[in-house]
């Protein structure tokens, strides 16, 4: 459904906001936030509807929900002086005041018309929840990311939905929260490499996939390698982008404090603030810069700053060198080739150690492939070659 008004259109099918024909760039949250209002024109939604729908009715603060609203206003034009889209009731709630239209949406030509996958979810070998998505169809790809990250949530991430649409094409797409993020049961402790590879193999077994190809992202590698060493059987192909062989704590011969973690510590919960965003900057230095106050926002939600400091300690002091010579299964190792938080040497550990493994190098200083960059295009092609031959 696509809902017209003032000069912004909300697609709730693709998951976009544009504005005078333009896209504009939104986290999850605001996007829900824009969504209840439309759907409930000219009539008070009050804060706890809001809470309920936006937080799931988590206990939130008034910073965030302010926040929230203020970043909803300018999506749309609007200000909190003006008010000419969204009106505030004060103690109460907000009212969408334009005249909303309504139409189906249509999907360009090319794209894929289903809406985003919705989540399902099984029980671990240890009895937490956990949550997981299931796209298209085909030959199933399972994918494992880094940054741990709400899968619903990143659906409503244009950079992200574009990659993900991109990795989905001819495939059953999988997709899951590690446990202790997202909508899997919450943590503050990570789980150890071998009980992530558990969880894993409860996702597969519960979307009904005895066999895949693994993609793996940053420090997601460890669990990947680590299950396609041990589980030969499950992983016909294994892809590792921006992965690496040791831990920071185990390369690094200097005793100096790890920026990235000390970043994380003073401004994981400082809504939209400065410091999270350099800490994601320090990630993508070549953006998209208009995808960043989105990721920061979703990494933030996604995980509690507790968990994602115990998450850094384990990956900086874990090592998979000596499961390199286990893997069995065709690699295809993808780094950027000026990456600074995981260097190239990383990357080249891992080919010289997994027999036969490819290694692609992007010219980019990401960490990641993102939709949008000079690399993109060439990665896609390279994941597709190898994923069909």
């Amino acid at each position: 459904m696509a809902y017209r008004f003032a000069d912004c259109e909300l697609d709730t099918a693709s998951q976009r906001l544009s504005r005078g024909g333009s896209e504009v760039a939104i986290e999850p949250q605001v996007f829900d936030l824009l969504r209840l209002l439309v759907e409930n024109p000219s009539r008070l939604v009050t804060r706890d509807e809001i809470v309920d729908t936006v937080w799931g009715g988590r206990i939130v603060s008034e910073s965030a929900i302010s926040a929230r609203i203020s970043a909803a206003r300018r999506a749309v034009g609007d200000d909190g002086k003006r008010q000419e889209v969204i009106r505030t009731h004060h103690g109460r709630g907000l009212e969408l005041i334009v005249q909303v239209e309504t139409t189906t949406a249509t999907a360009p030509a090319g794209q894929d018309q289903t809406d985003a996958p919705r989540v399902r979810y099984t029980l671990s070998e240890r009895g937490h929840s956990l949550a997981y998505l299931v796209s298209g169809s085909g030959p199933p790809l399972f994918q494992f990311d880094g940054p741990p990250m709400s899968k619903e949530k990143a659906w409503h991430i244009p950079v992200l939905r574009d990659g993900y649409m991109a990795y989905r094409e001819g495939r059953t797409f999988v997709q899951m929260d590690w446990a202790g993020t997202g909508l899997s049961e919450a943590f503050d402790d990570t789980l150890s490499i071998e009980e992530n590879v558990e969880d894993m193999i409860s996702v597969a077994d519960a979307a009904g996939i005895d066999r895949l190809a693994l993609m793996s992202e940053s420090g997601a590698c460890m669990e990947a390698v680590t299950l396609a060493a041990k589980h030969p059987d499950r992983v016909t192909r294994l892809i590792i982008v921006g992965g690496y062989a040791e831990g920071r704590e185990l390369r690094e011969k200097e005793g100096h404090p790890e920026f990235l973690k000390t970043m994380m510590q003073a401004g994981w919960d400082q809504l939209e603030g400065g410091i999270a965003t350099a800490f994601m900057t320090a990630y993508f230095p070549e953006g998209p810069a208009v995808a960043m106050p989105q990721l920061v926002g979703l990494m933030q939600q996604s995980a509690s700053r507790a968990f994602m400091l115990s998450n850094r300690e384990k990956s900086n002091n874990a090592s998979i060198t000596h499961l390199l010579a286990q893997v069995r299964c065709p690699t295809l190792i993808v780094q950027g080739r000026n990456d600074a938080v995981h260097p190239l040497v990383q990357a080249q550990k891992l080919a010289a150690g997994i027999p036969d493994a490819e290694l692609l190098v992007l010219e980019s200083a990401n960490h990641l492939p993102l939709p949008g960059h000079p690399s993109w295009d060439g990665f896609i092609r390279a994941l597709r070659t190898f994923l069909d031959t």
